[in-house]
Formats: C-alpha cells, sequence, structure tokens
C-alpha cells in the first residue's frame, strides 16, 4: 500500500487553511509552519505560500536540493523574478530552478482561498501522478496572474 503524501506548508492565511482542510479528505498529512523549517525526505511536497525572503529562499533552496518530488510557491510574477534571483544567488542552479512551480497551481481561474488550494493540490497531484493535463500550469502561461486586475489590485490570501 501507498504511503499517504506528506505535504510541508510554509506560509500562513487563508490558502494554507484551506490547504490543510483539503488535505485531510484526500488523507495526506501536513506540517504547517510560518517560519523557515528543514526539509527532509518525508515531504512529498512542499508548499510555499509566504511573502516572506528570509523564509521563502531558503525553504525553496533547500527542498530543491532535498530533491522533493513537488516544489511550489505562490505569488505574483514581481515575487518569483525576486524569489528566482535570490535563488540563483544562493546556489541554486538555473537546471534545479526547472522543477519549482511559481506561481503555483493549475490555471483554473482561482479567485478565493478555497478556489487556490484545488488549484494547488491538483497541480500536486498531476506531478505525483506524472500526468498530462490539458489544464496548464498558472507557471506556464505569461502575462499576469490575474489578468482583469490592475497591477497591485490583486490581494494575495497568502501568508
Amino acid at each position: 500500500m501507498e504511503r499517504s503524501p506528506h505535504l510541508l506548508l510554509v506560509g500562513d492565511g487563508p490558502v494554507v487553511e484551506a490547504l490543510e482542510a483539503l488535505c485531510g479528505p484526500l488523507g495526506w498529512t501536513t506540517t504547517v509552519s510560518a517560519q523557515q523549517v528543514p526539509v527532509g525526505p518525508e515531504h512529498d511536497a512542499v508548499v510555499v505560500t509566504s511573502h516572506h525572503d528570509d523564509v521563502d529562499g531558503p525553504v525553496i533552496r533547500d527542498a530543491l536540493a532535498a530533491g522533493a518530488p513537488y516544489v511550489g510557491a505562490m505569488g505574483s510574477r514581481a515575487t518569483q523574478a525576486r524569489r528566482r534571483e535570490w535563488l540563483l544567488d544562493h546556489g541554486v542552479s538555473q537546471e534545479a530552478l526547472a522543477a519549482l512551480h511559481a506561481p503555483i497551481g493549475l490555471d483554473i481561474g482561482a479567485q478565493d482561498p478555497g478556489e487556490i488550494a484545488v488549484a494547488i493540490l491538483a497541480e500536486v497531484v498531476a506531478v505525483r501522478r506524472g500526468a498530462a493535463t490539458t489544464v496548464a500550469s498558472v507557471s506556464d502561461r505569461g502575462g499576469a496572474i490575474h489578468p482583469d486586475l490592475a497591477p497591485g489590485e490583486a490581494y494575495c490570501p497568502g501568508g
């Protein structure tokens, strides 16, 4: 029998709360932290919703180095660019960065925390199962994450 997936959720706020709630019915276990935490082989997925440079970069770097099967991070294109710069400046290779799902989630037009959590978990499932999907990842789409809003108007329910 397959071991239940274990998700490390780094951040706080309504998206993390929704992720944690949805993992229960899936039979997945979670660890939630708003701070930098060690990433180990027990973590099948690392989901970063924090927007704090001193937390995000080190956790993502460590998750990529540990070979976590899924590593994803929430945030705008500007936030992603800043993180990628930090990661490259702190020893993460371009090749390793290719494994990072950022912005996180499948591109289903998610807006509220519950929908965002569903989009994230759907992407985690797709990656874990090696499933091809006709729904693309948000990170595969160019342009604004919320194209119907002016820059700076989107509310980010992450921590």
